[in-house]
């Protein structure tokens, strides 16, 4: 199962790189790759009832992570299909609309807050309850319980984590589309800036990095979305990362030192400094 998640990932992070959401096709776009994820979370389905878990820690592992980066981008590009639909031709009401659309996504985090602390603090304490199938537990930490229609394929909970998945995605594409209206027809002194510098590290570094600045709360008082600063890095310095929770979920899982590239800065910088103190 681990071989065929990898290969639909793969194949699917390959397909969205090549969408422009600036783009004047992007309506077909979206068209086209929820056909494909839908396509794709219907072969998880089936090598799922085919090749049953090993053990729990499996089954909590694909409700809790894997699947959900599946129906997160299919929830999201669902969702910017529909605002896109719909968006006013005028730029003043577009505007409008697009905060009103980011509203929308404040609100599901305020429904869910608690589930969203759980989750993204990387906490463990309840994923028997939330991420395996066949629950019998009433629980009262959230409201977004969801009463599926297919048990033997989501915990109900999987589906929450995706919402919030697409939420953090839809939030930082429309914070972008605001941006993009603001700066039609300008020409604005960065521009020339954002052209000459490129990230020359691994993505894993950047990542690392990104997961550091948001934890320590240093841009906004860590009230920006990971997905809103992983989308500012990637503007400023040229490059795609790709799916950063899975790329976080490996450092997680890293047998020595978890935080790699920050304890290389502590070294290089310490060094800089022992070296000005003998200048």
């Amino acid at each position: 199962m681990q071989r065929k998640y990898e290969e639909i990932m793969q194949e699917t992070d390959r397909r969205i790189a090549a969408i422009d959401l600036n783009g004047k096709c992007l309506i077909d776009d979206c068209k086209t790759i929820i056909l494909f994820l839908k396509e794709k979370l219907g072969e998880l389905k089936q090598d799922i009832l085919s090749h049953p878990f090993t053990d729990e820690e499996e089954e909590i592992n694909f409700f809790k992570h894997q699947k959900p980066m599946l129906l997160g981008r299919l929830m999201y590009f669902y969702t910017v299909l529909h605002i896109e639909s719909y968006c006013p031709p005028c730029r003043e009401l577009a505007d409008d609309y697009y905060r009103k659309k980011q509203e929308e996504q404040k609100l599901f985090f305020d429904r869910c807050v608690s589930f969203y602390q759980y989750y993204r603090s990387g906490a463990t304490y309840r994923d028997h309850y939330y991420f395996l199938r066949e629950k019998k537990e009433i629980c009262p930490e959230t409201e977004m319980y969801l009463f599926d229609e297919e048990p033997e394929f989501s915990t109900g909970y999987d589906r929450v984590v995706a919402r919030i998945l697409a939420m953090e995605m839809l939030y930082a594409y429309l914070t972008a589309r605001r941006h993009a209206l603001t700066r039609e027809n300008e020409e604005t002194e960065i521009l020339p800036l954002l052209r000459e510098h490129r990230w020359t590290d691994k993505k894993t570094a950047a990542v690392e990095l990104i997961y550091a600045i948001q934890a320590a709360g240093s841009v906004d008082n860590g009230q920006i979305g990971i997905i809103e600063l992983v989308n500012l890095f990637e503007i400023v310095f040229h490059i795609d990362l790709g799916d950063v929770y899975r790329l976080f979920i490996n450092m997680r899982e890293r047998k020595n030192s978890r935080t790699v590239y920050l304890d290389y800065l502590k070294e290089k910088v310490l060094k800089r400094m022992d070296e000005t103190d003998g200048k």
